[in-house]
């Protein structure tokens, strides 16, 4: 009879970064998905673009949600498996367009550039709430 294996268990690296709501602080929210990244072992072309992806959902949160009661927006950042997973949170009800953006429109494609530069992009929507989780694996 072979003999059973478990693999090995896992353990996650968790950071979570506080930022006021203003977007002067993305520069903040970039440089620590970077490190993020740095420690998963992206290579700078897969960084940059998820990186990018995750400055898009900060600044709809700033934008568009709402900060909590200290004027705050959440970034938890998860490193596990060789997977790179980030959730930006407000406090913001999420409202979804009425229509899709026209091709000139300026706003309106946040969601679509995730998703082209994230492996996953999740909307969680409760009450007072608005969670945008992007994940990326070290390799493809």
């Amino acid at each position: 009879m072979p003999a059973l294996t478990r693999p090995a268990p896992t353990t996650a690296i968790v950071s979570e970064l506080h930022l006021p709501a203003d977007s002067s602080r993305l520069r903040t929210a970039r440089r620590h998905v970077e490190h993020a990244a740095a420690r998963v072992g992206l290579d700078p072309d897969r960084s940059s673009r998820f990186v990018y992806a995750v400055n898009e959902a900060v600044t709809n949160a700033i934008r568009h949600g709402a900060p909590d009661h200290k004027g705050l927006i959440r970034l938890r950042t998860v490193i596990e498996n060789e997977r790179l997973t980030v959730h930006v949170q407000d406090s913001g009800d999420f409202v979804a367009p009425a229509m899709p953006p026209g091709r000139d429109a300026d706003h309106g494609r946040g969601f679509t550039l995730m998703a082209r530069f994230a492996d996953e992009v999740l909307l969680h929507v409760r009450p007072g709430a608005t969670i945008v989780t992007l994940s990326v694996a070290r390799s493809s």
